[in-house]
């Protein structure tokens, strides 16, 4: 079995051809948007269904007291 050439094998050090630092800033900051969005869905999520947890269980213990 033989070993790539140097040419494939090393990592190159220079910037990716049309990464620019703007482009990147604007992604890192769409990316940071996204993050706290997904969260704050999480939070509401979260506390829908905590709400509907307690009002099943409230409904529960209701319908045994009246039974």
């Amino acid at each position: 079995m033989s070993a790539m050439p140097a040419g494939w094998t090393e990592v190159s050090d220079s910037p990716r051809v049309g990464a620019s630092p703007a482009r990147a800033q604007l992604r890192a900051e769409r990316r940071a948007e996204l993050k706290l969005a997904r969260r704050s869905r999480q939070r509401w999520a979260i506390g829908g269904c905590s709400i509907l947890g307690a009002t099943f269980v409230l409904t529960v213990g209701i319908l045994d007291v009246l039974h």
